[in-house]
Order: structure tokens, then C-alpha cells, then sequence
């Protein structure tokens, strides 16, 4: 009974994280879920999830005793690759210090934002299921950290609770208001250093003077990161505009000075405007994506990869594996995509607009056709001959 409150704070938590976002209108207020969702234009939330696995290891060291270890997981070459691997549940990294002739591990989390935060993640139980998968890497990244606590290199590993290593934010005190027992490290930010070397801020300048706000003279961790989210999906969504729908590589865009653009031009006499605006250019930049992301579906459809395999003798165990399968479709597909984009991108070049070449494109399934057939082939032969040896 005793973990029923945590369980009901979590869902109260989660509850806001789910499902679309507020509509955006010309009114609409524009916080919480809806920020997340314009920042996710230009992927703010891996950003800052990136830059927040730096600056908290820093901070975290800093709090430690000085005999205390810290391993990174993410630092330690290969080491995250096979945890991920694993497919177990873990923490970013295990701080490390001496009990008698013990090594006793605390997993720490690295969270921007708590509210996706489970006790579960930094629990003994899931500190020692990851340790008797007995990985290499980890058994390794251990080694000096017993030497440098005196202990023999096969000294006990002793799994201990962890917590999550948060920033001070009104959203993480709202949310341990909701689940006061969440094992929990608030550290202290500064907002201004901590989001300045992210790309997107000076869209975020830029989207503050809209408001006629300056972010230099803003310090509430609230605020700026409301600024900088709405920042990075104006920069990411401006880019992706920007950048050529048979290219691959994202343009490189001044997104101050095409916000500049866009106000003169009467498309952002207001944010909420500008958001507007680029909402419905990125829906109408989808759809042609998403028919680009069909043409080489349509020219060989999934359904004939299997039967042409057949034809040129791959063994059956290979024939019923939808993950074998799947993964030769994707190197099918990847071969008409580069075909297709080469094409498209000689189209516009002589002039054709974009939804002129995706025409041209879509009226020749033959030629595609032909190239999934001829890498088809490339496969099945490869796989007929890794069944024979």
C-alpha cells in the first residue's frame, strides 16, 4: 500500500505528455505541452536532454565526497552501446565509493524534466539486474574505480538506490508535489549559460524581441526555456524549409535575419503569427515528403522482395523472418531512394518546381522498379550464398 501514492503521482504526471497538443491559433497561449511540441520542429528537447548530460555530471562531481567515484556510462567507449544492447532498464551513470571491503553503487539519471521520471530507473533491483548480465564493458569501466578505492579487483559490487539528477525548475517542484517520494538530486542552473550554446538561440532572441522582451535581462529558467524551445522549432522549422525536398543534408539557415524577413513581409507582426505560418508551410512540405517517401513503396512493393528472394533460392528460415526481410527491403528502398532524390534534385535544377519533378518521378515506376529488382537480386544472391557455407 505503501507505493500507491508514488504510482497515482506518476500517471498525474504523465497525464499532460500524452495525445496532441493545444491547437495553435493567433491567441492561444503559448506554454507548456504546446511549447514542446513547436520546439520538437527543431528537436529542442534532444538538445537540451544532450547538453543537460554534461552540465549535470559536472555538477554532480562537484557535490561528491572526495573519495566518491563517478562513471559515465555514455563516456566509457562502448560501454552505453552494449547496455543498450542488453535491453535492460539503467541509469546514465553509477556514482562509486568504498563500504568496508565493497564497492557500493548509486545510479544517478541525468533528467532535464521529471516528468517522465519512474523510481524504478534508479532502483537496486534494476542496478542489479544490469550488473548480473555481466557485461564486459561494465566489468571493465569497474576495474580502476576498485583500484582507486583500495580494493581488490573482484571486490562485491553493492547495488544501492539512486536518484534522478534534475534541474531547480518550478515543473520538477510541481512534479515532486505530485510524488514527494521520487529519490531526487535539485541542482541549481544557470539558465542563461546553460541554453546560450544551444542552436536555436538566437532565434530565441530574436522571437523574445517579438514579445518585446530581451533575453539578457531575463533570468527565470522558466522563461528562458520557453524562449529558447520556440527558438529551436522557428530555427528547425526555417531550415527545414529551406532545405531542397530531393536534398539530404539540412540547408543552413540565418533564422534571425529570415524572422527579420518574414516581419516585413507581414508573416510575423506577432509570434504567435510566425508559428502560424510556419505550421502551414511544414504541413504542406509533409505531404510532399510523404509522397516522395512513397515512390520507391509503390514502383516495388514489400510483397514482390519476397517473392523474387524465393525465385533466386534464399532458405526458408530467412523467407519467414519479417526482421530479415525488413532489413532487406530497407537496403531495396535505400538504393531507389538515392536514384529517385539524384533525379529529382537534376529536375529542379532545370527548372521543374518541386511538386513538377515529384510528378515527373511518380510517372516512371518502371525505372525504379527496375533498380529494387536489380539490388533484390544483389541481396538474394548474397544471402543464397551465406546459406551454402
Amino acid at each position: 500500500m505503501a507505493q500507491e501514492p508514488a504510482r497515482t503521482g506518476s500517471r498525474q504526471r504523465r497525464r499532460g505528455l500524452y495525445g496532441p497538443p493545444p491547437r495553435l491559433t493567433r491567441t492561444s497561449p503559448l506554454t507548456g505541452r504546446l511549447v514542446w511540441h513547436i520546439g520538437d520542429w527543431g528537436r529542442a528537447s534532444e538538445h537540451i536532454g544532450a547538453r543537460w548530460e554534461v552540465v549535470a555530471r559536472e555538477l554532480a562531481s562537484a557535490r561528491m565526497a572526495p573519495d566518491d567515484r563517478l562513471v559515465v556510462l555514455a563516456a566509457t567507449p562502448g560501454l552505453m552501446s552494449k547496455v543498450l544492447a542488453s535491453g535492460l532498464p539503467h541509469a546514465d551513470a553509477l556514482r562509486a565509493w568504498r563500504e568496508d571491503t565493497c564497492v557500493a553503487l548509486e545510479p544517478l539519471d541525468f533528467k532535464w524534466s521529471l516528468e517522465t521520471a519512474s523510481a524504478r530507473q534508479v532502483s537496486s533491483e534494476t542496478l542489479a539486474r544490469l550488473l548480473a548480465a555481466d557485461l564486459a564493458e561494465l566489468k571493465t569501466a569497474l576495474l580502476p574505480v576498485r583500484a582507486e578505492l583500495g580494493l581488490d579487483e573482484d571486490a562485491e559490487l553493492v547495488p544501492r538506490d539512486g536518484r534522478f539528477v534534475a534541474p531547480v525548475h518550478p515543473a520538477n517542484r510541481a512534479a515532486l508535489m505530485a510524488e514527494p517520494e521520487l529519490p531526487t538530486l535539485l541542482l541549481p542552473v544557470d539558465a542563461r549559460a546553460f541554453f546560450e550554446p544551444l542552436p536555436g538561440w538566437s532565434a530565441a532572441r530574436a522571437l523574445a524581441r517579438l514579445e518585446s522582451s530581451n533575453l539578457d535581462r531575463l533570468s527565470g529558467i522558466e522563461a528562458i526555456e520557453r524562449y529558447y524551445r520556440l527558438g529551436a522549432g522557428v530555427e528547425g522549422g526555417l531550415s527545414r524549409l529551406a532545405t531542397g525536398l530531393f536534398e539530404t543534408e539540412p540547408a543552413h539557415v540565418d533564422a534571425e535575419a529570415r524572422i527579420g524577413e518574414l516581419r516585413r513581409q507581414g508573416q510575423s507582426r506577432s509570434l504567435n503569427e510566425l508559428l502560424l505560418y510556419l505550421q502551414r508551410e511544414l504541413e504542406q512540405r509533409r505531404a510532399m515528403d510523404e509522397r516522395l517517401a512513397q515512390l520507391p513503396r509503390t514502383a516495388y512493393p514489400f510483397g514482390r522482395l519476397r517473392g523474387d528472394l524465393h525465385k533466386l533460392g534464399v532458405p526458408r528460415a530467412v523467407l519467414d523472418s519479417r526482421g530479415a526481410l525488413g532489413r532487406a527491403y530497407a537496403e531495396v528502398t535505400r538504393e531507389e531512394m538515392a536514384a529517385i532524390r539524384q533525379a529529382g534534385r537534376e529536375l529542379v535544377a532545370s527548372g521543374a518546381s518541386p511538386n513538377a519533378a515529384l510528378d515527373q518521378l511518380a510517372a516512371q515506376p518502371q525505372r525504379w522498379l527496375a533498380i529494387g529488382t536489380a539490388q533484390a537480386r544483389l541481396i538474394g544472391a548474397r544471402l543464397a550464398d551465406v546459406s551454402h557455407t
